[in-house]
């Protein structure tokens, strides 16, 4: 069991879901990637993983984790708005100008397969 294994208390697809930001955290620091904050948010937008690559690029991440694909491939469903306006957000509260660091926004895809098995895609850069 890693500091990542224990959800306790919530619904299957909660759970499933919250297990799916857990692997990615996880995917994350095994390429390199140093975890800054997980679940960040600003009203309705929230940044699920906010990572810096060994290279120094800050990278907002969401994580959509489904159980297979009849609606659709998980990238699809990323609000580039609510992304875009919550890393605005933690941004200005960090002090951070946009202007002099590198800035990258991705999403882990996890689908859930047959046998508890999972197939994850990371798009590092989904707004070019």
């Amino acid at each position: 069991m890693n500091k990542y294994s224990k959800i306790s208390g919530k619904s299957s697809n909660k759970a499933k879901g919250d297990r799916g930001e857990i692997i990615a955290a996880g995917f994350l620091e095994k390429i390199g990637y140093k975890i800054i904050k997980t679940k960040f948010g600003k009203g309705r937008g929230e940044i699920d993983i906010i990572a810096e690559s060994e290279s120094g690029v800050l990278n907002f991440i969401g994580v959509k984790t489904r159980f297979g694909s009849k609606f659709g491939k998980q990238y699809e469903s990323a609000d580039k708005k609510k992304i875009i306006d919550a890393s605005n957000f933690f941004l200005i509260n960090s002090n951070i100008d946009r202007e002099k660091r590198l800035i990258n926004y991705g999403i882990i895809s996890i689908e859930y397969i047959e046998c508890n098995s999972i197939k994850l895609i990371f798009f590092e850069n989904i707004f070019e």
